[in-house]
């Protein structure tokens, strides 16, 4: 028996109750082509962050196109990348401004809300969709043509369930940049704080109020001792560095660069990792037992040092580090600044409260990306 067609989404306010409309996207929105104007900012299309000032990008483009080269874009109008649009690379105007030619620009008719739109070229079926039409015999060379675009179908509500369903998802958005916002602030100060604790800008007191005595300068084989082996397991409160990142994802961690094999999967909490080096070697402090496979270094704490302490003055060097990569071989020889047992006890347990500050809107943060993620799924008609 053939599946019949849905028309009307799982997931909608109940003041609309009408049927969504099967149109293609060509009768919602229309291809503009105009010269962009000397005083219009340069915007560009990012996957994560929609239409954003190219002065603001953290990747420079010193090249600029004549504004006459570039392509203007109204207020409300919508840009996407033709290369990468089945991505999500697509963003809404929120001024007049100016993008490359590479990009295309979508404006509405009076009957679509543009914000609405934006929304749902980020959600799994129409991204199918996008990625459907577009043209390339391999996923990098893939591009959506105007022409391609304009032929897609889709189901399409009235005007005002589009505006509202676009601004309760909007309000969802302000959430979570606002929980990224407070993230970021927190990871600032963390930095901010270690920054002057290790020069020693500030110290910490006894429990009299006494200060400590001075740091000793101690290399990591003085403060650690490392164990190679093919295979081991780890305790809790120990460091490990191995060949390759760990790969982090809903609440798992996957040890990578081994074979299928050789790789575990264990349920963790979120714990923080330092990367030394452009995707070469991995130092992650570890709050639970499980096993890491081949070429992993097993690295303890020596009697009078204390592993948080140690872990945090690692993650500190790393922030330090200008480039050049951190094998175990090089690791081995920096040299730490290592205070008295219970100034490292005090430090540690200081930096520990800030991430755990962290842990917790990081954790807000990713239940509300699931929550917008599955109004995604529910509040659009599929198919």
């Amino acid at each position: 028996m053939q599946k019949q067609e849905q028309t009307v989404p799982e997931l909608r306010f109940p003041e609309f109750t009408d049927e969504w409309r099967k149109v293609k996207l060509g009768d919602s929105f229309f291809s503009r082509r105009e010269r962009g104007e000397k005083h219009l900012p340069i915007y560009s299309v990012t996957q994560g962050q929609g239409l954003i000032k190219r002065s603001e990008l953290e990747r420079k483009i010193t090249f600029n196109a004549s504004y006459d080269s570039n392509l203007k874009v109204y207020r409300q109008d919508l840009v996407y990348n033709m290369m990468r649009m089945w991505q999500g690379a697509v963003g809404y105007a929120d001024e007049d401004c100016m993008v490359s030619p590479a990009y295309v620009v979508i404006a509405p008719y009076k009957d679509t809300c543009p914000k609405f739109y934006e929304q749902w070229f980020k959600f799994g079926h129409m991204l199918h969709l996008l990625w459907a039409f577009s043209h390339g015999l391999t996923n990098d060379r893939l591009r959506l043509y105007p022409s391609d675009f304009s032929s897609i179908p889709h189901h399409k509500p009235e005007l005002k369930e589009q505006q509202k369903i676009a601004a309760f998802l909007g309000s969802v958005d302000e959430k979570i940049m606002q929980l990224r916002k407070k993230k970021d602030l927190l990871e600032d100060y963390k930095k901010g704080c270690m920054q002057k604790i290790f020069s020693q800008e500030i110290r910490f007191t006894d429990d009299n109020g006494k200060p400590f005595p001075d740091w000793e300068e101690k290399t990591v084989l003085d403060a650690f001792d490392p164990i190679p082996t093919k295979k081991f397991q780890i305790q809790s409160n120990e460091i490990f560095e191995v060949g390759a990142i760990p790969v982090v994802d809903q609440g798992q961690a996957l040890v990578a660069g081994y074979t299928d094999q050789e790789s575990k999967v264990f349920n963790i909490k979120e714990i923080p990792v330092v990367i030394f080096g452009d995707h070469t070697t991995a130092v992650k402090f570890i709050d639970f037992n499980f096993v890491v496979g081949a070429d992993g270094t097993k690295i303890l704490s020596s009697k009078e040092d204390y592993i948080n302490y140690l872990y945090y003055a690692l993650y500190f060097f790393n922030l330090e580090a200008e480039g050049y990569k951190r094998h175990f071989s090089i690791l081995k020889e920096v040299t730490l600044p290592i205070p008295q047992l219970d100034e490292q006890k005090k430090i540690a347990n200081f930096l520990s409260v800030i991430d755990g500050k962290i842990a917790l809107v990081a954790q807000e943060l990713d239940k509300t990306q699931i929550f917008k993620k599955g109004l995604l799924q529910q509040m659009f008609v599929q198919g």
